[in-house]
């Protein structure tokens, strides 16, 4: 089942690569309008993305996967930000006015109540599913974003590749992967088909999520003016 969530997401990488946010970055040109768009939204699909781990506490009884929860949160609220820091810094804003000026758009709120009703599942296996392509898609967008030479050592965003690229910000994966095979494991066949299909939807959101800050997405204005 892993080694079929990995061959299947390869598609969703690539189109990633393909398409223009991370294209203009690998380019150096990323928009200013675009950079803004996308930090706003991850200012708020991160704090969630915590308060996910938070809630597998009641869903893990091990010291051990609760430990590495902890550990999850750590890393978004005092090591992932330093890679929102190189953005901020490539369109001369402070982070934390990004932080204040959070918005949620129709794609990040798609993504993330994706990964809520996952999350209500009686098998942690779900929201493992859902939540794994953030860090798997991030981590192999980045590696092969610098594998093609393509990113010029005065490139802007090159610290934000290595960033994700780095031991640091992926060491988590293997341990990540186990857990999902541990808990899928208590699941029919059947079910864990479903695994793949839960997996596979969370790799078009993050492809979603990076095309919304191109094209500048914005709830219709009769949302907008409720």
């Amino acid at each position: 089942m892993i080694n079929e969530m990995k061959e299947r997401s390869q598609i969703f990488i690539d189109k990633i690569l393909a398409d223009d946010f991370i294209k203009q970055m690998m380019a150096g040109n990323l928009s200013d309008e675009a950079i803004c768009h996308y930090l706003k939204a991850d200012a708020i699909y991160l704090e969630k993305f915590a308060d996910i781990y938070a809630q597998l506490f009641a869903k893990i009884s091990d010291k051990a996967s609760k430990d590495f929860f902890l550990g999850q949160i750590d890393f978004i609220f005092n090591h992932e930000v330093g890679a929102h820091h190189i953005l901020a810094k490539a369109v001369g804003r402070d982070y934390h006015d990004f932080i204040a000026d959070k918005a949620w758009y129709p794609s990040s709120d798609h993504y993330i109540k994706h990964m809520y009703y996952q999350l209500s599942q009686d098998n942690p296996a779900y929201i493992l599913s859902a939540m794994l392509p953030c860090l798997w898609i991030y981590q192999q967008a980045a590696k092969k974003a610098l594998e093609t030479g393509k990113v010029a050592s005065d490139n802007p965003f090159k610290a934000w590749f290595e960033f994700y690229a780095a031991d640091e910000a992926t060491a988590c994966l293997p341990t990540y992967f186990d857990l999902l095979k541990r808990f899928s494991s208590q699941l029919p066949e059947e079910k864990r088909k479903e695994m793949i299909r839960v997996f596979l939807e969370s790799c078009q959101h993050e492809r979603n999520f990076f095309q919304m800050a191109t094209d500048q997405e914005e709830w219709t204005e009769e949302v907008r003016n409720v």
